[in-house]
């Protein structure tokens, strides 16, 4: 079991750490098919599936590495967990080969490699943007924990749960991850009120998983699918706002409802963009920032060039 404590180690000796942009949106809106009920997880079993998922990686990782930056890396796992598997004949092993992908990847940056940390990742059961239908704990636990320990045992460096739009089931997935001894990260999806989509808010939800999940609570939390202005940081307790740790930004300020009614890519100006992800790094010390819905590599290269010209 690999217990090292990378992610905590390159956070403490980095005040950016770059998070890669949308995945699944950017592969399917390039023309790539993808599974109805695991999205991703599959283009690593056939040739052209991995040549487009290691051309949008690479491009990521080429920007981070070529300022200098660390950056991570998730699994092509959000869905690849234990009943979705099952029903394309497949076991949950299928996590580490899923993983192995981004680690033969790594291995091509040479001395570089080490800028690059790689998450396995998690999603919830079923739509991450209808609480309703998320788990309850124990449910939770025992649906996620194959899932979690497969990825553990995988030779990722830290694990992720992300998308959650409701407490009980984070709470659920948390405590199947504090299991494996891996670092970990629970992320939320947030609406434009700032509060999580069941209704809770961000300080219940991190001070409930702190308390409630053992023998290893999360690392540190994070929010994604949700654009920077929906979080409200003069709302939280400082003791909760210090443990939100990153922020992979949707490029639109529209909720959730109006996306998915929208008709084409959304996506407000670049440049404002930029200035509420830097804002959420510079006066609130959230260090890992990327981005989600909406966003590509040139959101990720416009931040990284004015974060530089911010910091020198």
């Amino acid at each position: 079991m690999n217990t090292e404590k990378k992610l905590a180690e390159c956070l403490d000796a980095n005040d950016l750490v770059l998070m890669e942009a949308a995945v699944i949106e950017s592969l399917r809106r390039g023309g790539v098919e993808l599974h109805p009920s695991l999205e991703n997880a599959l283009l690593v079993t056939e040739p052209g599936g991995r040549a487009a998922l290691k051309k949008l990686y690479k491009g990521f990782v080429d920007l981070a590495v070529g300022h200098n930056l660390p950056i991570l890396l998730a699994t092509p796992t959000w869905r690849a967990n234990p009943e979705r598997l099952a029903g394309e004949g497949l076991s949950v092993d299928f996590n580490a080969e899923a993983a192995g992908f981004l680690l033969k990847l790594r291995e091509e940056y040479g001395q570089r490699a080490d800028k690059v940390l790689i998450g396995g990742l998690m999603g919830c059961k079923n739509d991450s943007y209808r609480p309703e239908e998320g788990l309850d704990q124990k449910e939770a636990f025992l649906f996620h924990e194959p899932q979690a320990r497969a990825l553990a045992g995988s030779g990722v460096d830290y694990l992720m749960a992300a998308t959650l739009p409701c407490l009980n089931e984070a709470l659920g997935m948390a405590q199947a991850l504090s299991r494996t001894g891996l670092e970990y990260i629970i992320s939320f999806v947030i609406n434009s009120q700032g509060r999580i989509l069941d209704g809770t808010s961000l300080d219940e939800a991190f001070a409930t998983i702190d308390r409630k999940t053992g023998p290893q609570k999360p690392l540190g939390f994070m929010i994604n699918c949700a654009h920077p202005s929906f979080l409200k940081p003069k709302e939280m307790m400082p003791k909760n706002l210090a443990r939100l740790m990153g922020y992979q930004a949707n490029a639109s300020s529209l909720d959730h409802d109006q996306l998915d009614n929208a008709k084409s890519l959304e996506s407000d100006d670049l440049k404002a963009w930029v200035r509420g992800m830097l804002d959420l790094n510079m006066e609130h010390g959230i260090n890992i920032l990327g981005g989600c819905c909406g966003t590509t590599s040139d959101h990720l290269k416009e931040l990284i060039l004015q974060y530089k010209k911010t910091t020198t």
